[in-house]
C-alpha cells in the first residue's frame, strides 16, 4: 500500500509508528498486506512498539476513522479488528478468484504414498 504524505501524517497521528523494513520483512510480511511504501521506501507500521505489524486493512480503519475525527488512542476494539480481518479476507479472496494469489488444493484423500521403511529390521 503506498501511502501520500497526508495518510502517513494521519496514521502517526493515529498511534501508528513506522519503521523501516527489511528485505527479510518485505519478503515475509508482503503478502500479508504489512508492508507500507513512503515516498518509494518500504515501512512496516505497528501501535504496539514492535510487536505486532499492521496491516493495510488495519490501517485503512484508521485513516478513515481519523478522517471522521474518531481519535484512535484507546487501540483496536473487537468490532474494528474483526471489521479488518474482514476486509482482509475479502480482499484476498477477490485476489484468489483473479490468480493473483497462489494457492495449493489438495482433494481429499490424495496423499503421496509413503516410501517402504528402511531403518534396521526390529526383532528379537
Amino acid at each position: 500500500m503506498h501511502l501520500t504524505q497526508d495518510q502517513f501524517e494521519a496514521a502517526k497521528a493515529s498511534g501508528c509508528i513506522f519503521f523501516p523494513a527489511t528485505e527479510g520483512q518485505v519478503a515475509r510480511l508482503a503478502m500479508q498486506r504489512r508492508i507500507f511504501i513512503i515516498a518509494g521506501k518500504p515501512f512496516v507500521a505497528t501501535r504496539d512498539g514492535g510487536g505486532f505489524h499492521e496491516t493495510h486493512a488495519t490501517l485503512a480503519l484508521l485513516l478513515e476513522a481519523y478522517g471522521r475525527g474518531v481519535a484512535s488512542d484507546a487501540g483496536e476494539t473487537v468490532q474494528e479488528a474483526a471489521a479488518a480481518d474482514a476486509a482482509s479476507e475479502q480482499e484476498m479472496a477477490g485476489e484468489r478468484g483473479a490468480g493473483g494469489a497462489q494457492e495449493v488444493r489438495r482433494r481429499p484423500g490424495t496423499t503421496r504414498p509413503k516410501a517402504p521403511w528402511r531403518g534396521r529390521p526390529q526383532g528379537p
